[in-house]
């Protein structure tokens, strides 16, 4: 039975209309935060408790207690030794919750610690001959209990449900959210995340949806779209406000993670990121790109020979993609994937950071397995062919291609692991210029390679069609609108011509019939 040995009324000066309003989540959460800083992540689990009965909720902690004067000073707070890395250290958070608590929501909000208990009311007060309800505690001393305890009244069911959700917004061993563990010390913890815990109120990044949770300071802040249940213990954001993470908020949080896993631990979390192994910033500075995390983990893999080894047994087709910058190393770039389209050995083309593993460029295995086009000048029935289809191109495409008295140079492509059955060098223009169709011509074609295996009988067409296509280059490169465009009109030249074309096809079979 309680003594009430003494009885007082404790204005708190914060007037009932002060302009906050926190949703009943946020009032929740609060007040659970009083109770979590005071057992910490390691023991909430197992010591938290609560009740809910009879419209009453009722959450306590045995065995620990403070004075109430922490709970009168807006900027107090019992967390004074590391208070920079607890989520409620401004140590307003049990006046505001219970602010609006009792205003908007009509809770009644009674604490009671060691041998003192108050319950939050409402006080008239005077300020400058105005009336204004102000914020109060009405405190009490009781018979010792070695206990802190809240009760908040009247609580809904809906309303417990949504406090058993809050409980989950906080990190702590034996949340659902948290699977096998795949690193944790000092600075923070990654599990994979167990996904079917994450349900609405919780808050979420948005462009990420509710895959994986980001624990700040030990609070629920945001997610992640892998799966991971990651935790920044020294996160250290001034935010009174908490509110959810945006997107580069997680990536930062996510890179000074990855500064300090393990290697192995670097191989799980790098696994879950696959969708991003191949991805560059898309400007110098890109807050939104995971580059840098990518970097960090192979560089934590690095570390240790026998997770390098692992992660190669585990990815043994990888290619690695630099960025390419001039005429020359696109083109090569170009013969790459040209080849690797032709490869029945399946490989994954991941970013040049993963050069640190011992994996290859592109270009480096494309040339190891002899897929690029080796430069040979023609035989003499090879330049034959090429005469037949200069002839046609100078007679039909003088005007459209802006032919002057030097046809590209002729080149042969012996290579048969080569996938092109052609190929154009060229070399932009500095002047702008147009041909007789107004398409804008871009490039001067240096030289044009024909496949060994088209100068024969049969062939023509397939040697003529390659030959103009690779001429349509000096409009820019395959993917361009303009080449496209050109490479239309082209065609519909050669259609309407194609009494030159078929001399050029007995021409050209009467030369490889004799050969053969």
């Amino acid at each position: 039975m309680e003594t009430n040995i003494k009885k007082q009324i404790v204005p708190l000066n914060i007037v009932m209309t002060y302009p906050v309003h926190w949703n009943k989540y946020e009032i929740m959460r609060d007040f659970l935060q009083n109770f979590y800083d005071s057992l910490g992540y390691q023991r909430w689990n197992e010591h938290f408790q609560y009740n809910y009965q009879d419209n009453s909720l009722t959450m306590w902690v045995n065995d620990i207690c403070f004075s109430y004067e922490w709970l009168l000073h807006i900027g107090a707070s019992t967390k004074t030794e590391n208070s920079f890395n607890n989520a409620g250290y401004f140590g307003e958070g049990f006046k505001i919750a219970s602010l609006c608590a009792i205003r908007d929501y009509h809770w009644n909000v009674e604490m009671s610690s060691g041998d003192w208990k108050l319950s939050v009311i409402k006080e008239n007060h005077t300020i400058d001959q105005k009336k204004a309800e102000m914020l109060a505690y009405e405190i009490q001393t009781v018979d010792f209990q070695s206990k802190s305890m809240l009760r908040l009244s009247p609580i809904s069911g809906d309303e417990y449900q949504l406090f058993k959700n809050v409980i989950l917004s906080f990190f702590y061993y034996g949340n659902p959210f948290l699977g096998e563990k795949i690193w944790e010390d000092s600075i923070g913890a990654v599990y994979y995340c167990n996904e079917n815990a994450y349900r609405s109120p919780l808050p979420y990044t948005i462009d990420f949806g509710r895959k994986g949770t980001v624990f700040c300071s030990y609070q629920l802040l945001g997610s992640n779209p892998f799966g991971l249940s990651v935790c920044l213990h020294t996160y250290k954001k001034a935010d009174r406000e908490r509110k959810t993470l945006y997107n580069f908020d997680v990536i930062q949080v996510f890179e000074t993670l990855s500064r300090y896993i393990s290697p192995d631990a670097s191989i799980k979390v790098l696994e879950k990121m696959r969708r991003y192994w191949n991805s560059f910033p898309k400007r110098h500075i890109d807050i939104n790109s995971w580059d840098t995390v990518i970097c960090n983990l192979i560089r934590n893999i690095t570390e240790s020979t026998a997770a390098i080894q692992k992660f190669r047994a585990k990815y043994p087709n990888l290619l690695c993609r630099r960025v390419v910058h001039s005429i020359k190393e696109k083109n090569r770039r170009s013969q790459a994937r040209a080849w690797l389209s032709t490869q029945e050995k399946k490989y994954l083309i991941v970013q040049s950071a993963f050069e640190r593993i011992g994996y290859p460029t592109l270009e480096e295995e494309c040339e190891c397995q002899g897929g690029f086009v080796v430069n040979d000048t023609p035989e003499e029935y090879e330049n034959s062919g090429f005469i037949i289809l200069e002839n046609l191109t100078a007679e039909v495409y003088s005007s459209f291609f802006n032919i002057e008295n030097n046809m590209p140079e002729r080149k042969i492509i012996r290579n048969t692991n080569a996938s092109y059955h052609g190929m154009a060098t060229v070399y932009r223009k500095r002047e702008t210029l147009y041909n007789s169709h107004g398409i804008q011509i871009r490039y001067d074609i240096g030289a044009i390679y024909l496949k060994s295996i088209v100068f024969k009988y049969g062939q023509y067409y397939n040697a003529l069609a390659t030959y103009i296509h690779e001429f349509c280059h000096i409009f820019g490169g395959d993917s361009s609108d303009n080449f496209s465009k050109g490479l239309t009109v082209a065609m519909e030249i050669l259609l309407e011509n194609h009494e030159v074309v078929e001399k050029g096809k007995l021409k050209w079979n009467s030369l490889y019939s004799r050969k053969e």
